[in-house]
């Protein structure tokens, strides 16, 4: 079997694999505390179940690049008004194989996360068996002439894909560029044109912005930061200023989030969570720690409880759902997940908010994980990239 075609069979067993090796320890839906007020931290982490963290190791590594293995040759679908993929008679662009690189996965930014996906875990796991089909898929997706027609069509697409896409990008480059291979040498030289269209581009539009955009969903401006902060840390300095000055203007002053207000019926992110992740790497953490404490209310309170508890399904607002929303709310989970352990890696050691906001972060991924294939390729398109971001924030997990 070739490797292209040993990843596409592990792509149709992967969200099945994943999702039962954590059935046994399925989150319980904990709506019954919705409104019961905890006297401390300790009474709340008490009243929470113990679940085993879910652990990212060479077998999990191989289902999860199954999913975006498969999926970054899967064009995306023919839409109403033509734009990237296909041309005004809805035919694919000519060559469009030589001439894209992220034209799989649904849309361009999951075709671009699935691509970072796929080089975080070969990274990590450079000899499990799918490394030779992911370097051959990378190879043909990063050539000069693939490239170059990125860098073409940005040219003139206006706001496409700002901020999420272009923020992907760049944590795509920064992962690639600060990768002692070969290939990954190459594949950053050939992507840099295109990260530095996006790089530029990106500190005009926070340069610009009058105020941030705080939703749940793709234009959140911190999701936005964050992602782009590790490129812009070690590789941009121009970006790197955009984001520490821009963060400063429109987060500092911030109190008393909306924690309540979430999530809207269609959110996959959290957006007090992630200002209160973006501002702890930005901010020194004697400053930071006292922001925190005006920003958020405390974990136990009831003020805090639409983030702790888990959501299944059944919060989309009908049977009609949209596929939106339904996949959405695996992601949110996971995407909870993910920050919960970020933030909880932000804190001193001593906080007593660490061990609750890791525990809290494994319930939320539990309640995900046997979820990613319920909708299927409108979910699994995607769910292995907000998988491996959670799983690489578990401590002791070798980045």
């Amino acid at each position: 079997m070739t490797p292209s075609k040993f990843a596409s069979f592990l792509s149709i067993v992967a969200c099945a694999c994943i999702g039962s090796s954590v059935h046994a320890q399925v989150a319980p839906d904990s709506t019954h505390v919705k409104d019961k007020e905890f006297k401390d931290l300790a009474s709340f982490n008490a009243s929470l179940p113990n679940i085993a963290a879910q652990k990212l190791d060479a077998n999990l590594a191989l289902m999860l690049s199954a999913m975006p293995l498969a999926c970054e040759d899967h064009p995306q679908p023919r839409p109403t008004t033509p734009p990237y993929l296909w041309d005004m008679t809805h035919t694919p662009v000519d060559s469009f194989e030589t001439k894209r690189t992220f034209y799989g996965c649904y849309d361009w930014h999951s075709a671009v996360n699935s691509a970072w996906t796929l080089v975080k875990l070969l990274k990590m796991y450079p000899d499990m068996p799918t490394a030779p089909a992911i370097r051959d898929e990378l190879n043909r997706h990063f050539g000069v002439s693939n490239i170059a027609g990125e860098v073409e069509f940005f040219k003139t697409t206006g706001t496409y894909e700002m901020p999420y896409g272009y923020a992907w990008l760049l944590r795509l480059q920064g992962e690639l560029k600060s990768w002692n291979d070969p290939d990954a040498v190459r594949w950053a030289a050939n992507i840099q044109p295109l990260a530095t269209l996006m790089s530029g581009r990106m500190v005009t539009y926070l340069n610009g912005l009058k105020q941030p955009i705080r939703t749940g969903v793709h234009p959140n401006t911190v999701m936005a930061m964050d992602n782009s902060l590790f490129y812009a840390a070690h590789f941009d300095p121009q970006l790197d200023s955009a984001i520490h000055r821009n963060a400063t203007r429109l987060f500092e002053r911030d109190i008393h989030c909306n924690t309540a207000a979430e999530p809207g019926h269609s959110d996959f992110a959290s957006p007090c969570l992630y200002e209160a992740v973006i501002m702890g790497q930005l901010m020194d953490r004697a400053d930071f720690l006292k922001w925190l404490d005006r920003f958020l209310p405390p974990i136990q309170s009831v003020a805090f409880r639409s983030e702790t508890k888990t959501l299944g399904l059944e919060f989309a607002e009908s049977e009609h759902a949209s596929v939106a929303s339904t996949s959405h709310l695996v992601g949110l989970s996971l995407v909870r997940a993910m920050l919960m352990g970020k933030l909880a890696n932000l804190l001193p050691d001593s906080d007593p908010r660490v061990p609750v906001l890791r525990r809290l972060a494994v319930i939320q991924a539990a309640k995900g994980l046997p979820q990613i294939g319920v909708v299927g390729y409108d979910g699994s398109h995607y769910y292995a990239t907000w998988v491996t971001t959670y799983l690489i924030v578990i401590p002791g997990v070798t980045q």
